[in-house]
């Protein structure tokens, strides 16, 4: 999963902007079950596909999210890639390479993620477009173009994630569908980042 990527899904997640349009009802909902909960966990099936393409990779893996701002994927099984998010730095762990990546999201880059919705929901009108997405959610379109096209979001009958789409400017399609939602006290150890790989240490981008 990709830096951007993942933090694309994340804010997804998390977002809950004070805005009209046919997705508020569920935006509000989803806000109000996340910060009922320290946290939340859950399982998730990812698939991406390439654009022109009708099937792609599958991968499992685990997810903790809590409101409004970190996040921590374990991906595979065994867990092979790590992605956590805390405040605004983005940390990509890979233990097959392996590798450590860092990266702290500038202000406008902050700006113009689904998750800068909630800390400024004044602000994210600016930068997307709110739209209801079935019967029961909702999706955000940027108003300008950047690395994501759009963001759909469907919610189950507990007002958390059932599925998240999330759809690159070339067409590509990355197919999140998270089972068994619970509230969690967070992370063991406390930490939304995961650990290097021994020996190694992260590489920030832009540090």
């Amino acid at each position: 999963m990709k830096i951007g990527l993942a933090v694309a899904v994340i804010g997804a997640m998390a977002a809950t902007v004070a805005a009209g349009g046919g997705g508020m009802e569920a935006l509000e909902e989803l806000g109000g079950v996340l910060r009922g909960a320290p946290a939340w966990q859950g399982e998730y099936r990812q698939e991406y596909i390439s654009a022109g393409m009708s099937f792609g990779e599958v991968l499992d893996g685990t997810v903790l999210v809590a409101w409004p701002n970190h996040a921590l994927f374990h991906t595979g099984d065994p867990t092979s890639q790590l992605m956590g998010l805390d405040g605004r730095v983005v940390r990509l762990v890979d233990l097959s390479v392996p590798s450590c990546d860092e990266h702290l999201l500038g202000d406008d880059e902050w700006a113009r993620i689904p998750l800068a919705a909630v800390l400024d929901p004044s602000g994210a009108l600016d930068h997307f477009t709110v739209l209801g997405h079935g019967e029961h959610g909702f999706a955000l379109v940027p108003r300008e173009p950047g690395g994501v096209a759009r963001l759909e979001v469907v919610l189950n009958d507990a007002n958390l994630p059932q599925e998240v789409v999330v759809i690159d400017p070339q067409g590509a399609t990355n197919r999140l569908v998270f089972t068994n939602w619970r509230s969690s006290d967070g992370p063991p150890g406390g930490s939304w980042l995961p650990d290097p790989p021994p020996g190694l240490d992260c590489v920030g981008d832009n540090f």
